[in-house]
């Protein structure tokens, strides 16, 4: 338990982000998804978003035999990096229940 303390858990992935940006054109780019104290999620973006945007992002994993399944996100713009990049916070899209629908 000790070594756990020492050593935190990772908390960047490389992904890979797919969806269609703010003028319509759907793209497929690599960026890396991190999460801060507060359980935030982040990444960053060449692809501009309109707020609200949903957006599939798979895990990369390079020592992994099978394929990673794409899991849905809003995306919400944070600010501009220098680089000219967008910054998002990300939020797990929860599935719609059917029954309440009705």
């Amino acid at each position: 338990m000790l070594s756990i303390a020492r050593h935190p858990l990772k908390s960047t992935y490389s992904v890979e982000v797919s969806g269609w940006d703010n003028s319509q054109s759907f793209f497929v780019e690599r960026s890396e998804l991190s999460w801060d104290e507060g359980s935030w999620k982040h990444l960053t973006l060449s692809h501009r978003l309109c707020p609200g945007t949903m957006i599939f992002v798979r895990l990369l994993q390079p020592t992994a035999s099978e394929r990673t399944f794409p899991v849905a996100y809003h995306a919400e713009p944070l600010a501009t990096t220098p680089e000219g990049q967008q910054r998002f916070r990300v939020k797990c899209m929860e599935p719609r229940n059917a029954s309440r629908e009705r």
